[in-house]
């Protein structure tokens, strides 16, 4: 999954040599605005820091912060005001849309500034996590081809009518009322087509084959993270298909990468505490080493004074 459609281009990356302290990757798209999130979870932030508060995240401008499912945290950065999509409190999905890249905060030119924390809050390399490798240019969206061709319906507003049947006047009552839940993704089995004026598709819910027309103001189709996918499917009881078997082997795969990250940076953590440790004790000895040579030489003056008052 990656922030944009289409083309991201990285304009500056994860410490490289040019902005070593940089925490994040900088990243535009070229043929979309709209900043997707990458990873599922809670939304922990969705707003502005004022710079009189006196933190740093100022410089973020209008950011979101995802509390990922995985236990790491993801910021969306320098978003457009007046653009944000979700609120805090809010369940997201990989590939929900929070908001519109933008030039707000300490800024300069419309990006996005991406970062990933581990859970001890330490930054880590974000770009495998953007789909794009941690290095300048332009890298194409190429999930629909990478997580096959299976489909959700992402209901978007609780006025989304289920069917038993490619009819408008086929409510299935009996489920929920005839209304699917919103924020749900339900998989898609088939596009049937266009019938009665609306577009249908055949989906999974609860177990069971039903029906739903594609409206652009309740649902939409979207492809998700493997790990994503696979619980959608888990979910509405479609755990057993082949295409579930196959996306719980892409997550199994997802989860054993994201763990050996995790290793890289706890060790990457350990070796720079131990560093810091080692500057610290270094520092200590230099600090200590003055103070003694200080007071050789005070005593040494001291001595030139009773010398100079014997005289």
């Amino acid at each position: 999954m990656m922030i944009f459609k289409g083309r991201n281009r990285v304009t500056s990356g994860f410490r490289l040599a040019a902005r070593p302290s940089h925490n994040g990757i900088d990243l535009v798209g070229d043929d979309d605005k709209t900043v997707h999130a990458v990873a599922g979870g809670t939304v922990g932030f969705a707003g502005v820091v004022s710079k009189s508060a006196c933190g740093l995240t100022w410089q973020w401008g209008y950011y979101v912060r995802i509390d990922g499912n995985d236990g790491r945290k993801y910021y969306y950065c320098h978003l457009a005001a007046g653009s944000l999509l979700v609120r805090a409190g809010q369940r997201v999905q990989a590939g929900t849309a929070l908001g519109t890249m933008g030039n707000t905060g300490y800024s300069f030119g419309a990006h996005t500034h991406f970062e990933v924390r581990n859970a001890y809050g330490t930054p880590i390399d974000p770009a495998s996590y953007a789909g794009v490798r941690n290095a300048v240019g332009t890298y194409a969206d190429t999930t629909d081809k990478e997580d096959s061709d299976m489909k959700f319906l992402k209901v978007t507003s609780g006025k989304c009518e289920v069917f038993t049947a490619p009819d408008v006047n086929a409510v299935d009552k009996l489920y929920n009322g005839g209304k699917l839940t919103e924020g749900v993704c339900y998989p898609v089995q088939a596009e049937v087509g266009s019938s009665g004026g609306y577009s249908w598709v055949r989906i999974f819910v609860a177990g069971v084959q039903r029906y739903a027309a594609v409206l652009a103001d309740r649902c939409q189709l979207v492809t998700l993270s493997p790990g994503d996918a696979f619980t959608a499917c888990v979910a509405q009881g479609g755990g057993t298909s082949d295409a579930a078997e196959g996306l719980k082997a892409q997550l199994e795969a997802a989860n054993a990468r994201a763990d050996a990250e995790a290793r890289r940076a706890d060790e990457a953590d350990k070796r720079a505490a131990e560093e810091t440790q080692r500057a610290d004790r270094a520092q200590a000895g230099e600090t200590k080493a003055n103070e003694q040579a200080g007071e050789y030489l005070r005593r040494i003056e001291s001595a030139k004074a009773a010398l100079g008052g014997a005289v």
